[in-house]
């Protein structure tokens, strides 16, 4: 009997470390820089970020998690970043917040994950009313 009470606590050991090694109760941040010309609303679902630009010139090169990307544009929509890591994999009861580290327009979270939407965070960035563009340095943690 103890030693079915051992391999049971052992076995009770090894989900817990498998649990904590999963960064339950961690925050998962990404953190966004790029430059911003007029309006761009980011869009991150699992491990793909893309971008939607609405005016004025694209951004050229943005920095996700400190990687450099060089987006592909085709018309006013980016090709995806792949691999985004940690993935964005939103739960009901998640809360999401957005910092803005830097940029002188306002960034707003415009879309939260929700089954309707299909789990898509969506965030903007509006350099609409200054002259030329800015810098913007943005965390999202969830």
């Amino acid at each position: 009997m103890k030693r079915i009470l051992r391999v049971m606590a052992l076995m009770l050991l090894g989900i817990a470390g498998l649990v904590f090694a999963g960064g339950c109760g961690k925050p998962h941040v990404l953190a966004f820089r790029a430059v911003v010309d007029g309006s761009d609303v980011v869009k991150v679902s699992g491990s793909q970020l893309w971008i939607e630009h609405e005016e004025f010139q694209q951004p050229a090169q943005i920095f996700i998690n400190g990687k450099s990307w060089h987006p592909v544009w085709t018309d006013k929509v980016s090709a995806p970043f792949q691999g985004l890591s940690p993935a964005f994999n939103p739960r009901d009861s998640m809360k999401v917040k957005i910092t803005q580290l830097k940029g002188r327009g306002p960034v707003s979270i415009i879309q939260l994950p929700t089954s309707a939407n299909d789990q898509t965070l969506a965030f903007r960035i509006d350099d609409n009313s200054w002259d030329g563009a800015d810098t913007y340095d943005i965390r999202v943690s969830w």
